[in-house]
């Protein structure tokens, strides 16, 4: 990916992302993690994940007529994590840590163009407004059992 279009990415992904009342965890390459937390965002903060991943597809030209410019999928998963700042040596980052933070990375890491997979616990909190999410089994790297989870396209 060229700066240009990584600048392109960031801008549109920090915006769709910061207008659903995320956090932005890390910005690396072509990825950027987002954190909902609860405290910030509100108790419908899984709902606002949901809706930050379908406003960053459709920032990026998934579901328009232009088409979309860059390839990504989304993946989201909820639950208790550590959250907060991490570092020394004069660095610190603000950043999730755990179990959910890894299993979201791997969804996303399966999610293929214009997808958002949500974890099962995502899901079950949001399930009258995704009736029509394809239920999968996956194989994730790091668990040893598959992983429950949701697709939805756009």
């Amino acid at each position: 990916m060229t700066t240009i279009l990584l600048n392109r990415f960031y801008e549109a992904s920090s915006a769709a992302l910061l207008s659903q009342e995320a956090v932005l965890g890390q910005i690396a390459g072509d990825e950027v993690m987002a954190l909902f937390v609860p405290g910030l965002a509100g108790s419908a903060y899984q709902a606002k994940a949901v809706e930050a991943g379908r406003s960053l597809l459709r920032a990026l030209g998934y579901g328009t007529a232009e088409g979309n410019w860059v390839d990504v999928g989304v993946g989201i998963c909820s639950g208790e994590e550590y959250v907060g700042n991490v570092g020394g040596g004069g660095f610190k980052d603000f950043t999730a840590l755990g179990d959910v933070t890894n299993t979201a990375a791997r969804l996303q890491a399966a999610a293929r163009g214009g997808e958002i997979i949500m974890c099962a616990s995502t899901y079950e909190a949001l399930r009258d407004r995704h009736v029509g999410a394809e239920p999968l089994d996956l194989q994730l790297k790091g668990k040893q059992e598959p992983v429950r989870a949701y697709r939805i396209r756009r």
